[in-house]
């Protein structure tokens, strides 16, 4: 299940995960064991513990840590495209992996993965809701379902018959086997540390040279031996 990351200019990486979900349908409960677990992994999950009211949009913030974020798990559940946050959260998921190649894992929690390529069922009956509201622009409905149909083409975890517990833990190792390979290694952060901290012994060097050199044509001035000190990893 492994996902490339693009090589486009990419916005900086402030979180290894955003977890896009339904709020009544799996925060108290599978997200947040999900997210603990993710935590427990070392993986640094952004997940929005707010939410939205009712007719608020969704934030910029929201939007930024999508763009900051290696990867993105969609839990998709019954009433997941009912919800017009959660779906222009997944069209900015979606437009992030193909701007910067961001990698995307679907859960699909409770729902049939055809259901939500072909928008049919719950799916089905959200859209039409949806074209109730937004009719007049056409272009946003489209950009949802097509959203919705590409992450449905995407290889995941589905929870049926499935023991939830070991659904989770599928599911963090999978990240972790896609997340590792894109994590600095213990020795390029060494290196990393060492170099800054040359760079720092060599400026501390130079001011105190500077401090301690007797002024030019100040025959009364008697030389100060300097002290420096070397810092090595």
């Amino acid at each position: 299940m492994a996902q490339q990351i693009g090589r486009n200019p990419v916005p900086r990486r402030s979180y290894h995960v955003f977890l896009s979900f339904r709020g009544e349908d799996t925060r108290h409960g599978f997200t947040d064991h999900l997210y603990a677990k993710l935590k427990q992994r070392g993986v640094i999950t952004f997940m929005d513990n707010q939410g939205l009211k009712k007719g608020q949009s969704i934030s910029t913030e929201l939007l930024r840590a999508i763009e900051e974020s290696l990867f993105s798990v969609v839990v998709l559940s019954q009433n997941y495209a009912s919800s017009t946050w959660c779906l222009d959260e997944l069209n900015k998921i979606v437009e992030s992996r193909r701007l910067y190649g961001r990698g995307i894992f679907p859960v699909f929690y409770g729902v049939d993965p055809s259901h939500v390529r072909h928008q049919r069922g719950k799916f089905a009956e959200a859209f039409i809701k949806h074209e109730e509201r937004f009719g007049d622009d056409q272009d946003k409905i489209r950009r949802w379902r097509d959203a919705l149909t590409e992450v449905a083409n995407l290889s995941g975890w589905e929870s049926k018959d499935r023991d939830e517990g070991e659904l989770i833990e599928s599911i963090v190792e999978g990240v972790w086997k896609n997340l590792r390979p894109q994590l600095p290694s213990l020795v390029d952060t060494l290196n990393v540390i060492d170099s800054n901290i040359q760079e720092i012994d060599g400026i501390v060097r130079e001011s105190l040279e500077n401090f301690y050199r007797p002024k030019q044509n100040d025959p009364d001035r008697q030389p100060t031996k300097c002290c420096c000190f070397s810092i090595r990893l």
